[in-house]
């Protein structure tokens, strides 16, 4: 029975599109529907992690500028005048104490005006050396800070800042704020006038500051703990004071689930070097499995949606598609048997749209590519006969200057014999088929050559000066970049001066290049000229050279042979001479 219906689907391709329509949906339908729920989960918490990790970053941040305000007016303690104040003493009578207590607050008062201080100072008490309380404002009765644990150690840190709390102070009328408790601001107040004991400071902030702070910033279930698990801050703010049992489970900075007053909980913590404070948030299971359940739900339904609107429209798509392919199959198939001068007409912009144009163009392409490779052969056969043509002409002509040569040598004119045998040398160095790229110390003798030549015609009116390191001389360069430079220096550079010429040509090694300069001491370059030959060589527009095609032709030859990063520039100055200078990549 099942083999019966997939044979049927064999014969038609609608019945194909259906099936496949239907398996695409169900089966990642039914995959997604297994891993859901527990990669949302993971994807959920792990959003979550990053989000309170955030919270709890802008929490210390906002914290640590608010006690750093705090620890900012402590400094008031190191002001000369405090300083005075203090190593002074309170005087015994009680005018006079009132006095100083004045005017030692005062300068805390306008520290904290001149500072820009931000952050709300609940009391200020200066702890004397034998644990006198000295306080700003008169609010607590019966407190002792000398003796107190964390008053004792702080002022083992000599000078450095601790945070302590929170405290409940007794005060002497009972607070009127929402929470009794403090933090302290503790540090010991160190002598820079003296050597007596000057005790420490204690600047006292409530509970309900640090809560305004944090409320703006909408923290939902953050809880900040001291070292002694006693909640620092909560959304619930009769919490605040309380020792937390379940603290002593979180430390430094971690995540996981824990099981907190009998409910499944995933707890992110995070620790402050600056305070001291563990910062812990928590998020029941419940609220992150519900965006699991949501997520899910929402995929079945679209899957299932998604797989009806799959069955309607692959009916009415099979149906479009069919007739289109197979009109291209029949084309197809005369174009297997060779007829290539085949064109569909284009009814869609769909896949079988872009399906039949990619056919035309690919039969107007093979069509052309047909033509064009009966063409080409026939070009690549006359090439082979001009090449054969173009090695008759080379052959003639070193043989007849070999003549020259030689009749030269019989009638005993040895100066026509030297140049009838420079010359058969250049034009076999020029025009053989041998390699494009040749020892410098090659093209060297070429040039030698040349200029040798070019004496005996211009009666040694100009001579020739090569300083090539011996090192340099077996570094391979491209065939006659050098000489028709030479023939420039000569043709409109020497040839119209009326004195000696000079040609130097000299190289070295520079950086990551070898540089070759040739240069002259002929008529010049005029700076309009010279300036439009540096353009058209910099914009690499060699075409444009047509009276300098030497140039021209040296630097499209090196840029192609070693990159657009190498080749020539010129320097010149009317009546002074010309310089050209050759990049090439440095030998290794």
């Amino acid at each position: 029975m099942i083999k019966s219906k997939l044979a049927g689907l064999n014969n038609s391709l609608q019945s194909k599109l259906l099936f496949s329509y239907s398996v695409v949906i169900l089966i990642p339908l039914l995959i997604l529907g297994s891993i859901l729920y527990v990669s949302t989960i993971s994807i959920t918490k792990k959003q979550t992690q990053e989000n309170r990790l955030l919270e709890m970053k802008v929490l210390s941040q906002n914290l640590q500028e608010y006690f750093n305000s705090i620890e900012l007016y402590s400094r008031a303690i190191y002001t000369g005048e405090i300083q005075q104040l203090l190593n002074k003493g309170m005087p015994t009578d009680i005018i006079e104490q009132i006095h100083w207590k004045t005017s030692l607050f005062q300068q805390f008062a306008e520290w904290y005006g001149y500072m820009g201080i931000k952050g709300e100072i609940h009391n200020v008490t200066i702890v004397t050396s034998d644990g006198t309380m000295i306080q700003r404002d008169p609010l607590y009765v019966g407190e002792s800070f000398g003796d107190k644990p964390w008053y004792v150690q702080t002022l083992a840190l000599q000078g450095e800042v601790r945070v302590a709390g929170p405290f409940k102070r007794s005060y002497f009328i009972p607070s009127s704020a929402a929470s009794p408790y403090t933090f302290s601001l503790v540090r010991k107040i160190n002598n820079t006038l003296g050597s007596a004991n000057l005790g420490g400071i204690v600047i006292d902030v409530s509970v309900m500051d640090i809560y305004r702070l944090l409320g703006g910033l909408k923290l939902n279930d953050v809880i900040i703990l001291n070292a002694d698990n006693e909640i620092v801050y909560s959304s619930a703010i009769e919490r605040i004071g309380q020792e937390w049992k379940d603290g002593e489970r979180i430390r430094g900075d971690s995540s996981g689930w824990m099981d907190i007053d009998g409910q499944r909980m995933f707890v992110s913590s995070t620790y402050s070097d600056a305070t001291g404070w563990r910062f812990v948030t928590l998020d029941p299971l419940s609220s992150i499995q519900s965006n699991s359940n949501k997520y899910r739900d929402i995929t079945i339904g679209i899957g299932f949606l998604a797989l009806i609107i799959a069955l309607i429209i692959s009916n009415y798509v099979s149906k479009r598609i069919i007739k289109p392919l197979r009109t291209l199959q029949e084309k197809m198939k005369k174009v297997q048997s060779g007829d290539f001068n085949i064109q569909l007409d284009v009814q869609s912009t769909d896949e079988v749209g872009q399906l039949t144009r990619s056919f035309n163009r690919m039969t107007e392409e093979i069509h052309t590519l047909v033509n064009n490779v009966y063409k080409s052969e026939i070009t690549r056969k006359e090439a082979q006969l001009k090449a054969l043509h173009s090695q008759i002409n080379p052959h003639f002509l070193y043989n007849t200057l070999d003549s020259m040569n030689a009749i030269a040598v019989i009638e005993e004119v040895p100066l026509l014999s030297r140049m009838a045998k420079m010359l058969s040398e250049m034009f076999r160095y020029s025009i053989s088929a041998g390699e494009q790229v040749v020892p410098m110390r090659d093209e060297l003798k070429q040039i030698v050559r040349y200029v040798e030549i070019q004496q005996i015609r211009y009666d040694d009116k100009f001579s020739l000066l090569v300083s090539i390191p011996d090192r340099l001389l077996d570094y391979r360069i491209p065939k006659l970049i050098i000489q028709p430079i030479v023939e420039n220096a000569i043709y409109h550079g020497l040839e119209m001066i009326p004195g000696e010429g000079r040609i130097e040509i000299s190289g070295c090694e520079k950086d990551a290049y070898m540089i070759i300069e040739v240069s002259d001491n002929g008529q010049g370059i005029s700076p309009a000229d010279l300036a439009a030959i540096q353009l058209h060589l910099q914009l690499r527009d060699t075409g444009s050279l047509t009276e300098h095609i030497g140039l021209a032709n040296v630097q499209e030859r090196i840029e192609l042979h070693y990159g657009t990063d190498y080749g020539i520039s010129l320097n010149s100055e009317p009546g002074k001479g010309t310089k050209v200078t050759y990049k090439l990549p440095k030998p290794e």
